[in-house]
């Protein structure tokens, strides 16, 4: 173990501190707003996971590949890991970030589209007075199925 200090490492003591103080903060936002796992159970090929929000899912451990050979029996030893930001496996040494499964189970492509959906509705006050001036120019030509009109 290093015992140099932090300025022989090329850190100032005020920076050093700085990001411990910076350090400790995400620590404490992780510990409001991720995941954390309360339980962690194997039965009948999937591994449920009991959350501290009360929320529950599941999932095949075997899709993951440093658990596609494991057996039953180690599988079954499953377990939140500290705080419960990840599972263990302990006697495989295998652990797997809860935040990360759940990303996984969702889906990117999920994830991209709600996240498009959901800031595209956001209304800003540039939005709405752009809104409200096509409005009066007459909103939206209507549709209409005679082609010849639009040629007019």
């Amino acid at each position: 173990m290093s015992t140099k200090t932090p300025k022989a490492r090329g850190t100032s003591k005020t920076e050093f501190a700085r990001q411990i103080k910076d350090a400790r903060k995400r620590g404490e936002e992780s510990l409001k707003h991720d995941p954390r796992a309360i339980s962690a159970k194997y039965e009948n090929g999937r591994v449920t996971v009991g959350l501290l929000s009360g929320w529950s899912f599941s999932f095949d451990p075997r899709r993951y590949r440093a658990l596609m050979d494991a057996t039953d029996e180690e599988l079954a030893e499953v377990a939140p890991l500290g705080l419960g930001f990840a599972l263990e496996w302990g006697s495989i040494d295998q652990h797997l970030g809860v935040g990360p499964i759940i990303l996984d189970l969702i889906g990117d492509r999920y994830l991209t589209s709600e996240f498009g959906r959901r800031n595209g509705s956001s209304s800003s006050e540039k939005k709405k007075t752009a809104s409200r001036t096509n409005g009066k120019l007459g909103g939206r030509p209507k549709k209409n199925g005679n082609k010849s009109a639009l040629a007019e």
